[in-house]
């Protein structure tokens, strides 16, 4: 996590923190993480509530949070960047035989059982396409 996002992060606790006791509550985790630009859905975010301690929480403690979210953030973009080639088309899909090709030469090599499991859970439209975000999001879960 670069300088800028730290800064931004401190930025944006620091507008929640309305008494400016170096404190925010448990409750606005949320709107805190959305503001900057992840969405984490309500499990994740049960599961992070789930490790902090208190109702109140301070910056040091959320920033190993805001580090472990943006490390996903930056993951789940690369991988859409490297999807996106092979999307000629340009309409956020990809076809499946590619998908299946790219996954099988990737350093990560999923069998095929494996990538038919994670497709289960993604619709493949009837021209044999899949939403490569979708499957990113359905990957990295």
């Amino acid at each position: 996590m670069n300088d800028d996002k730290l800064n931004e992060c401190k930025t944006v606790f620091d507008i929640f923190d309305k008494d400016k006791d170096g404190k925010i509550a448990k409750k606005e985790l949320g709107d805190v993480i959305r503001i900057l630009g992840t969405y984490p859905s309500k499990n994740d975010l049960d599961k992070i509530n789930e490790t902090l301690k208190s109702d109140l929480i301070s910056y040091d403690e959320l920033l190993p949070i805001f580090k472990d979210i943006y490390s996903k953030k930056e993951s789940e973009d690369d991988l859409i960047n490297q999807f996106k080639q092979l999307d000629k088309e340009n309409k956020g899909k990809i076809n499946l035989t590619d998908l299946k090709n790219l996954m099988n030469k990737s350093d990560d090599v999923l069998n095929f059982n494996e990538i038919e499991e994670i497709l289960k859970e993604d619709s493949v439209d009837s021209e044999g396409n899949i939403d490569y975000v979708k499957f990113i999001k359905t990957l990295l879960e």
